[in-house]
């Protein structure tokens, strides 16, 4: 039963560390998105499709270990209160960003992209950083 203690603890305390990493992540995220949009607005099409590949790869990472984390502390803090309608909002706003945003691309909508790259995905992923991660953060003294 201790082992089984100390899986749980750990994992709970894995889930509290990637928390604070998710800080700096969407910072970086969100540079190379401002870089992607630069490549667009100079008409850098060559660099603009690998940075688009880098932007989605890492939004694929970060939506893995944002749920992942969400899952445990779900799981481990059963009982807790804490705002999971607003997680979910900004879950699914995200998802369907990421969407639009591969449809731009499939149309090859440069002025779309644009404003979905600055316009929702930035805005969402601040909503992240200034909402849910501390409000996810406080958790970790119960």
């Amino acid at each position: 039963m201790t082992f089984l203690n100390n899986t749980k603890n750990s994992t709970l305390e894995i889930a509290f560390e990637s928390i604070d990493s998710c800080f700096g992540y969407i910072d970086y995220i969100s540079s190379r998105i401002e870089k992607l949009i630069g490549f667009y607005n100079a008409g850098e099409l060559d660099s603009a499709n690998l940075t688009f590949i880098e932007v989605i790869d890492l939004m694929d990472l970060y939506i893995q270990l944002i749920s992942k984390v969400y899952r445990v502390i779900r799981v481990d803090l059963q009982g807790q209160s804490f705002k999971d309608e607003s997680i979910q909002k900004l879950e699914i706003h995200l998802l369907s960003v990421l969407k639009a945003l591969l449809s731009a691309k499939e149309k090859e909508d440069v002025i779309m992209l644009c404003d979905l790259l600055e316009y929702e995905l930035l805005d969402n992923l601040t909503q992240w950083k200034i909402k849910v991660l501390p409000e996810l953060k406080k958790l970790k003294s119960f």
